[in-house]
């Protein structure tokens, strides 16, 4: 068997695994795991109301699409998206758990929003149609210089601070820097979620879940 064969089914098979129904053994931050947790429609609802810093009655719909995006041809680039949603409002949403550095993740962010931003707009259509697109980035090594573990990225004057445009949108969180979080910023959910999917052993994930009812029973030893 070639071992560009051997990659394929390799692929393959953790597509399946990423969509079934078989419980995980494994912390978040593998790709399988991550998959497998975020597709539900109640974890994620949890993560984008923390992030988003959105109530339960603004989220009224949460639709999980096919998280594979395929190139139109052999030769275009495969961009492969961990989950990708579609909230109320028709705002887009990809989240994506990156374990290795990658020297080009700015362009590779940038390129998968750019797909989901032109993605469905008919011709003749107007382009104020256009949904606001949001890519997350759960990163488990360190991207930006500043010490923040959060990041948030619009469009805007470099020099105003003036925003031109809040529908092209980036999140950024870097696991990595949670151990520089001051006291203050630990009483937020969203640090809460990020301790939760860095997470390295079965009491972490035991102690980071307590007192929310979305992580009862999810873990199996």
């Amino acid at each position: 068997m070639t071992e560009k064969l051997k990659n394929k089914i390799n692929d393959e098979q953790l597509k399946i695994r990423a969509i079934s129904d078989e419980k995980i053994t494994v912390k978040l931050t593998n790709n399988y795991a991550f998959q497998k947790i975020f597709k539900n429609t109640k974890i994620v609802k949890g993560f984008l109301m923390a992030l988003l810093d959105l109530k339960e009655y603004e989220i009224k719909k949460i639709e999980i699409t096919d998280p594979f995006t395929l190139g139109e041809n052999d030769e275009e680039k495969e961009g492969i998206l961990d989950i990708k949603l579609i909230l109320n409002q028709n705002r887009k949403i990809n989240i994506e758990m990156q374990n290795t550095y990658q020297d080009d993740w700015t362009e590779r962010s940038l390129f998968y929003n750019c797909r989901m931003f032109t993605d469905g707009l008919k011709k003749g259509h107007p382009y104020g149609e256009i949904p606001p697109c949001i890519h997350v980035g759960i990163l488990n090594f360190n991207q930006m210089i500043s010490p923040n573990y959060y990041h948030k990225f619009s469009l805007m004057d470099e020099k105003t601070k003036e925003i031109y445009s809040r529908k092209f949108q980036f999140h950024m969180i870097e696991l990595k820097k949670l151990k520089y979080v001051k006291e203050k910023q630990k009483k937020k959910p969203l640090y809460r979620w990020a301790k939760l999917i860095a997470a390295q052993t079965w009491e972490e994930l035991e102690q980071e879940s307590k007192g929310n009812s979305i992580w009862k029973g999810r873990w199996k030893r």
